[in-house]
């Protein structure tokens, strides 16, 4: 789900994007400088739409990512979820055994 950037408060914003940031490693990809330099420069891209927040109800974690690369993501998580769900018509008893139905 996406978290539209305008409707939190500049605080939390910028919590989100300072954590974004520091799990990215050094390579911001923003600027030369360092965190707090990089920090300005991301919410921007967030607030004008470039990157989005992305809440992720099946991981329980917030994310930001460019939003070209969101269409590929949803496409994925689809998929992944297709093929964990129904597509086996095996069931598992208590033993954990696999059993055919039919």
């Amino acid at each position: 789900m996406i978290i539209p950037a305008e409707q939190l408060a500049p605080e939390t914003l910028d919590s989100i994007v300072r954590e974004w940031l520091m799990r990215q490693g050094e390579d911001w990809g923003l600027v030369d400088g360092g965190l707090d330099d990089a920090i300005p420069l991301a919410r921007a891209r967030v607030l004008d739409g470039d990157l989005v927040i992305l809440w992720s109800e099946t991981e329980e974690t917030l994310n930001i990512m460019p939003r070209d690369e969101i269409r590929r993501s949803d496409q994925k998580e689809a998929w992944e979820d297709q093929a964990t769900t129904g597509s086996d018509e095996r069931d598992v008893d208590q033993t954990g055994d696999y059993s055919q139905e039919g």
